[in-house]
């Protein structure tokens, strides 16, 4: 199923069906610009979170203008030729429906699919080259759909992070250019290119942060400031941000990042078993600090070169564990240290 929002308002598009037989799915989809054509004061978004679904509810033209915003720092322009393989009665559906009502899009509608499945939308396409321009997508349709990647000039992977195997088999593939989109209760806030570091936040969207360095996500349009309870690193502009990797740390009152990995560098030398190196609170201040986890069932002497390491490099605590998490992944392995740290010492 084609809308051609580029040519057609929505009342010509739902007239355009009126007499035509359509599944559920797409009913779904006209009963949804129904009721965006009729709110022109609110509108809802639902998501999932902890396995339930919530609603969450913003002015229209905070979501007009969020969505054009996004909509040009993809840029992305009117008549392009979008694809949208969700239910429209999840987050995702919601979110490439809209940008496609916003931006101007001709969307092509499939029914929902953990692939990405592009349909024929000419003669052209016969030839070698792009079928779609853009399609907002999740990363479990992207693992499933590697073949079909480069036929699409764009694409926005719905994911606040994605595993270090898929961002290097992306980033293989040189033909399509591949977004992360991070949404916040259901709404996209902020963009970047999967070769940048740096999100670059949509307009009417402030970002700020708490004491801790967990990202404040506020709006003049919204009365409430939602803090989102996860540390970043903001640019000297304030439109810009960075998740703190898993291999860092803020440490002490001036909350200067410490690289872990780095410190495990300067450690190997002096220590024969497998360790890490993450941030964990000290038993008595509950502050946390550099701690050194062991993998080994027994504590052994280590000798811990202080003289070679700077003062806040230098671990304030040792552990040990019998076996270590096993993944590729270093960020994860310390994630999951924690987890058995916590749990090991209630």
């Amino acid at each position: 199923m084609k809308l051609e929002f580029s040519k057609k308002t929505i009342p010509e598009i739902l007239a355009e069906f009126d007499d035509k037989k359509t599944f559920d799915w797409q009913n779904d989809i006209f009963e949804f610009l129904k009721r965006f054509q009729e709110q022109s004061n609110e509108i809802n978004f639902h998501y999932t979170q902890k396995e339930s679904v919530l609603t969450s509810v913003y002015k229209y033209e905070f979501v007009y203008d969020a969505f054009e915003s996004l909509n040009d720092k993809l840029d992305l322009k009117k008549g392009d030729t979008a694809l949208m393989s969700f239910s429209v009665l999840s987050n995702e559906g919601e979110i490439s429906l809209i940008q496609a009502i916003v931006g101007g899009f001709d969307l092509y509608c499939n029914e929902f699919s953990d692939e990405i499945r592009i349909p024929f939308t000419g003669e052209d396409q016969r030839e070698i080259g792009y079928a779609i321009d853009y399609s907002f997508v999740t990363k479990k349709q992207v693992a499933n759909s590697f073949s079909q990647i480069n036929r699409i000039r764009k694409l926005a992977i719905e994911a606040d992070n994605l595993d270090s195997d898929l961002k290097i088999q992306l980033r293989d593939q040189d033909k399509t250019d591949v977004y992360q989109v991070f949404t916040s209760n259901g709404l996209p806030v902020a963009v970047k290119n999967i070769e940048n570091d740096y999100y670059e936040v949509v307009d009417k969207i402030d970002v700020s942060v708490d004491e801790k360095d967990n990202l404040i996500l506020s709006s003049p349009f919204e009365a409430e400031s939602l803090n989102t309870q996860r540390q970043v690193v903001l640019s000297d502009l304030k439109k810009e941000f960075r998740w703190l990797s898993g291999n860092e740390f803020r440490l002490g009152a001036n909350r200067e990042i410490v690289n872990l990995n780095a410190i495990e560098n300067k450690l190997k030398p002096f220590i024969n078993f497998n360790f890490v190196v993450l941030d964990f609170p000290e038993k008595v201040s509950k502050i946390d600090v550099i701690t050194l986890v062991i993998e080994s069932r027994f504590a052994a002497e280590i000798d811990i070169p202080e003289a070679e390491l700077e003062s806040y490099e230098v671990p304030q605590q040792i552990f040990y564990i019998g076996e270590f998490p096993q993944s590729h992944d270093k960020s994860e392995i310390r994630s999951d240290l924690k987890r058995l740290l916590k749990e090991s010492n209630k």
